[in-house]
Parts: structure tokens; sequence; C-alpha cells
């Protein structure tokens, strides 16, 4: 069940003098077939597809009421309101404020699954933790993840994406996180941002957003590190950095590669080292571990639980799978997203790990104005990392296969 929320406060709430049952809602779910017993069904309006539509369908999945937006006839009661999705997020607001554990919020354009699945494997070894599901950091994404936190949980790890200016604000103002980080700024949703600078601005919305009593931390080894300081500063949070190049609060050393196995390196705290085994390849990675850790000694946890939780972390389906194919050839799907950033950590491992590599690549899109200039870097990038053989699929990739040059095909589909 929610933290402590019912369905009469909930109607009190959100449409006044509509009585209800006093009955535990254990959830909210706005697609049907994500529906489990106890839930709220939140009927949201898409572009391809309605809710109200399927009112009935949640109730048959043990829904046990929905907010709607028109007259719905139903055999669950219904709230109609003026905006299903100001609703939810309504109901998300009102379980954070009755959720007494800690609330950490993720950002950046490069690694945020990847931290949030690390972080979630470090918390939830000390205490119940609920975690952002996939990718669901937007509007509808982080009020969902609010509507899963019940009496029990300790951590809510939240990640937390952006279009642009103001939406990062708009998700803390209700999430309240008090640990935030913002991994990176990079080439990512280019046409909703500008220019990376513009990114770094405004993914800074999760540091304005610190409690004084707050924790930042921060990634030096980034070129935006005084923007963030700054920003950090006006709110009084204290800050924990880290590093894999210069020394920081929390830093790596002796980094190595152990295959398929992962990568194996020793993370220093407080003047003391404790040996990581990895399971996660990729130096970049390792990175993505100092965050978590970070983030996990910043709410208070041990160093010993943060190596167990990094210890037992997987990876997310479609971030450097490995698969055997017939004939010893080796698959690496990173198919789970692509942004510029995200390639070059892809090409990095593969060119370090295997011999006469080949790079299968699809359109990286919205990079605005950069996406002509973007493909290129990738396909001079691959070449120069040793990449045997680069296939191009799609039409944003022709200029990087012509960039790749000799060993360069290209397909329109």
């Amino acid at each position: 069940m929610m933290a402590e929320l019912t369905l009469d406060r909930i109607a009190e709430r959100l449409a006044p003098g509509r009585p209800m049952p006093a009955s535990a809602v254990s959830g909210a779910a706005i697609d049907s077939r994500a529906v489990t017993s106890g839930n709220l069904f939140v009927a949201v309006r898409g572009s391809r597809v309605d809710g109200h539509d399927f009112v009935e369908a949640a109730a048959a999945a043990g829904a046990i009421a929905a907010i709607v937006e028109r007259p719905t006839e139903a055999s669950i009661p219904c709230l109609q309101v003026r905006s299903s999705l100001e609703a939810l997020t309504e109901v998300a607001r009102m379980n954070r404020d009755a959720f007494s554990g800690t609330v950490i919020g993720i950002t950046g354009s490069c690694g945020k699954t990847s931290v949030k699945n690390l972080c979630r494997s470090v918390f939830s070894a000390a205490a119940p933790t609920v975690a952002t599901e996939g990718n669901l950091n937007n509007e509808i994404g982080v009020p969902l993840t609010l509507c899963r936190l019940t009496g029990d949980t300790r951590f809510a790890v939240v990640d937390m994406g952006a279009a642009g200016r103001e939406h990062i604000a708009h998700l803390c103002e209700f999430a309240r996180p008090s640990i935030t980080t913002v991994l990176n700024a990079m080439e990512a949703h280019l046409d909703g941002f500008g220019t990376v600078a513009d990114v770094a601005d405004i993914k800074a919305e999760i540091f304005d957003a610190l409690p004084a009593m707050g924790t930042a931390v921060l990634n030096l080894d980034q070129p935006w590190v005084e923007l963030w300081k700054q920003r950090i500063e006006r709110t009084g949070a204290r800050t924990i950095s880290y590093s894999q190049q210069d020394p920081a609060d929390v830093s790596a050393s002796g980094v190595e590669a152990a295959g398929y196995a992962g990568t194996r390196f020793d993370f220093h705290w407080q003047g003391a080292s404790f040996p990581v085994s990895l399971p996660l390849p990729g130096s970049h990675n390792v990175s993505n571990a100092l965050a978590a850790a970070s983030l996990a000694l910043g709410a208070g946890r041990e160093p010993g639980v943060v190596v167990t939780g990094l210890e037992a972390a997987s990876a997310e389906p479609g971030r450097l799978e490995l698969q055997t194919l017939p004939g010893g050839v080796v698959l690496i799907d990173d198919s789970y997203n692509a942004n510029p950033g995200s390639v070059r950590a892809a090409i990095a491992y593969l060119a370090t790990q295997f011999a006469k590599p080949a790079l299968i690549l699809g359109d990286m899109l919205e990079l605005g104005a950069e996406t002509e200039t973007a493909h290129r870097e990738i396909g001079r990038l691959a070449r120069e990392s040793g990449v045997n053989r680069f296939l191009g699929v799609g039409d944003l990739l022709e200029p990087a296969v012509e960039e790749f040059g000799r060993g360069g095909v290209w397909y329109a589909d």
C-alpha cells in the first residue's frame, strides 16, 4: 500500500464533495496491463491511445477507482478532474508528503539508468528501496515512482529526465529530493535544450532544489564543475565530490578490465580503500559506480554496504549485454538508448576488448543543429579507435559512414 493514502483522502483533495470509501490505495497505474490489485487507475489521453477506453479493463485487473477527465461508465468509482496528469502529480505529492524516508534524485545526459540501478542495489542491501523502473523519468514516470512508496520504504532513487528548461525544477517541486547529482552534460536532446552549455545549466535545476540540510554529489571530471558549484553554494547544501582522474572525496585507483566479468578497482573514502569487483564492463561504469557510492555515502550508508551493493548490481537490458553467437562471434547489445556520450563509451569498450571489432549503429536522434556534426564525429572516432567495420543504418548515419571511410557500409533502413 502507499505510504498512508486512502481513497477518501485522495477524493477529498482532487474532487471535494465526492464521497469515497476509506480503502487503502496500493499504487497508481496509467496502463491497464500494469494494474495490480488495489491500484488507482489514471486515465491519460495520449497521442495514440486514450486511457478512458481502458477503465473497465483496469477494473478487471484489480483497480479500485479511476481518475478520469470526462464522464465514464465503469464498475469502479471514477473521480472526474480537469487534468488526469495534474491529478496524478497531486496524488504523488500526497504520498511523498507522507513519506519519512530519503529521496535521492539523479539526472544527467548519460548513465542515469546505470547509476539508478547501482543505487538500487546499494540501498536495497540495507533497507527497503523503491527506484525508477526502466526510463520512466518524466512528468508521468516520476509521479508513478513516488506512488510506489510505502510505509516500509526507506529510500527512493528517482531518475529525473528533462526535455527543456524548468522540467527538472517541476519534478523536484513535488519529489523533494534531499540528495542529488548531475552525472554529466553532453550532446543529448539538444533540439529541446540548445547547446551543451544549456544542458549543463538546465540539469543544475536538481541542485537548485536542495534543502540547506541536503547533499549534492559533484562530478569533478565534468567541465561544468564551477557552474554547478555556484548553484550548490546558493542552497547551503554540503557537497561530496567524486572523480576518476583527480583527488576527490570519493575516487578510484587500480582500474582493471576483467573482460566479460566486468571491472575491478579500489574506491577511496575518508583515507580508506575498498576493493570492488564491479559486474559491469567498461571504464565508464567506474564513474557510474563512484557516483552511486557517493550518493549512498551521502545518505549515511557504510562503505562495506556500498561495496556489497555495487558487486551485486546487474546491467539494464540493452546496456553492454554480451551474447555468444554461433562460430564464437560475440554480440554486444547496447541498444537501450543512444546519444553521442553513450556511443563513445560503447566504442571505447568495443575497441579495447576485441580484435577486429565491428560496429552497427542506428540514428542518434534529438541532436538539433548538431546532428550531422555529432554523427561525423562518431564515424571518425570509430575509425581512430580501431573499429574494423562500421555498418550505419538510417539517413543520419550516411555522413558517419562517409567519415569512417573504408570498411564502412551505409543502409537506408
